[in-house]
């Protein structure tokens, strides 16, 4: 049975094809954990199980469901004293939107521009001018990251439970009991990371961009975000169909960069770390268990 999941503000959400559970570390030392049926939208009929319509629709609960566990667990993290109301939540998630549609979207498409601009002429071909845009937009989204990195604590923490997410995962993989002990000879990488994810849509983009023309800056702004779910249903097969080759020679070329990306996003966790991302996973497959439920194309299918 397939699992993924998700570093959250002190802990870990994980997902099986029928339920999600989260494990979050509270101030009191405390693990707490919750967890619910989900029942995914691909379910409900053979066209939203088609290929890159699946993986468009499949980020989109992931990113929803990501939100509301990252909600719960910053609240529980925080404790009652500090929790954040609704405003402060939904200001952040707004924010948050605004930001990364600024710096990955207009940004790299201004300042291509500007390129042209200062050389004294405008790119107009398609493909140079989306190379140029490309590589200006991985290198925002390495930059941001190491940025974040760098001035967050928060941060740090967040990606070393990241790192324990993947450990979790790895050693249910690899059948043996879900002890911290068991994570400590494995790597903080997995072939089917959401970073790696990230940057197979980054890639894809330049190519699927390319096809656009250039034409004036409100048309290619409006266009990127069209094509997008587009992209990111096509990044989605690949990096399933990575997953299922993953000991082939050609797979483990292709998938090299991004398990080296993964090391800007992850960090070495501690064993307490390791024990709430055990938690969330033990936790849900409990759940399956006590369901009886078969997995099948339309469930077990996770981006972790």
């Amino acid at each position: 049975m397939r699992v993924g999941g998700q570093a959250i503000m002190e802990g870990v959400l994980m997902r099986s094809p029928n339920f999600w559970g989260m494990a979050v570390r509270a101030p009191s030392g405390d693990v707490e954990l919750r967890a619910e049926p989900f029942r995914s939208v691909t379910r409900k009929s053979k066209l939203f199980r088609l290929p890159i319509i699946r993986g468009a629709l499949s980020l989109g609960e992931t990113l929803w469901l990501g939100m509301k566990a990252l909600t719960l667990s910053t609240n529980i993290a925080l404790g009652e004293e500090e929790e954040l109301s609704t405003k402060e939540i939904a200001g952040t998630m707004l924010f948050a939107l605004v930001l990364g549609f600024g710096l990955f979207l207009v940004a790299p498409v201004f300042a291509t521009k500007g390129i042209g601009a200062l050389a004294g002429t405008a790119i107009e071909n398609p493909v140079l001018f989306n190379l140029i845009e490309g590589a200006i937009r991985i290198g925002i989204f390495i930059l941001y990251i190491v940025g974040i990195t760098w001035i967050s604590k928060d941060i740090k923490r967040f990606f070393a439970y990241h790192g324990a997410e993947h450990k979790a995962i790895k050693v249910y993989e690899r059948g043996e009991e879900l002890v911290p002990e068991n994570s400590h000879k494995l790597d903080t990488s997995h072939v089917r990371c959401g970073t790696s994810f990230v940057l197979y849509v980054l890639v894809l983009s330049i190519l699927a961009f390319s096809l656009l023309g250039v034409e004036g800056w409100l048309y290619m702004l409006a266009s990127r975000v069209v094509v997008i779910p587009l992209v990111a249903g096509i990044a989605f097969e690949f990096i399933m169909w990575s997953a299922r080759n993953e000991k082939s020679p050609l797979v483990q070329v292709l998938v090299w960069p991004g398990l080296q990306m993964q090391k800007l996003t992850t960090r070495e966790p501690s064993d307490d770390m390791v024990e709430v991302a055990m938690a969330s996973l033990k936790k849900v497959l409990s759940m399956e268990e006590q369901a009886k439920i078969e997995p099948n194309e339309a469930t077990n299918k996770l981006v972790i």
